[in-house]
């Protein structure tokens, strides 16, 4: 007996690996630090909200909220929160979004988000950091942070930081506003 070969099994186009830098644009760009719209921008795009058991862990952080998305390629996840980081006699606010996909490639990210931030990275025992000042000119690249250029830059309200971490197969994009408090 043979079986029909048609009208059985439908085939979909595979899905396509994460774009981390266009949705890090898409949902931790677009909110500006508004974790509200992120959740809302998360949810637009598919993201479910997850647990709290279920929440990454980024040390120093507080008032975390994370987003999941899973297809047949890779695990999404999107995250906001506050982190603090004491600078001598400053304390600095960090507010947060970051987009992380398991698995990544992480030299081909690497090489794009180079491409797409148009200046060289500061290096960091832990990732790739890119800062600057926006300014009504454009942007305004660190080319240091030390802990007084750090200070320096946040005070102005303008910082903003993208960075690059590598974890094991995956890679984690954070879209990073820095205030002092």
């Amino acid at each position: 007996m043979a079986l029909p070969t048609t009208g059985w099994a439908q085939t979909s186009p595979p899905d396509a690996p994460v774009d981390l830098i266009a949705l890090l644009d898409r949902i931790c760009v677009a909110a500006q630090g508004d974790r509200a719209r992120a959740a809302a921008l998360a949810a637009e795009a598919g993201f479910s909200p997850v647990p709290d058991s279920f929440r990454p862990r980024i040390r120093n952080s507080t008032e975390t909220a994370a987003f999941m998305r899973t297809n047949t390629v890779d695990m999404t996840v999107v995250m906001t929160g506050k982190m603090t980081r004491r600078l001598g006699r400053e304390r600095a606010v960090l507010e947060f979004c970051a987009v992380s996909a398991r698995p990544t490639e992480h030299r081909a990210l690497d090489a794009r988000l180079r491409a797409a931030m148009g200046f060289a990275s500061v290096r960091d025992s832990r990732m790739d950091i890119y800062a600057w000042l926006q300014t009504p000119e454009g942007r305004a690249p660190a080319r240091s942070l030390s802990d007084p250029q750090f200070i320096s830059m946040a005070e102005t309200g303008q910082m903003r930081i993208v960075a690059l971490e590598r974890d094991g197969p995956g890679s984690t994009l954070l879209y990073i506003l820095p205030r002092l408090d």
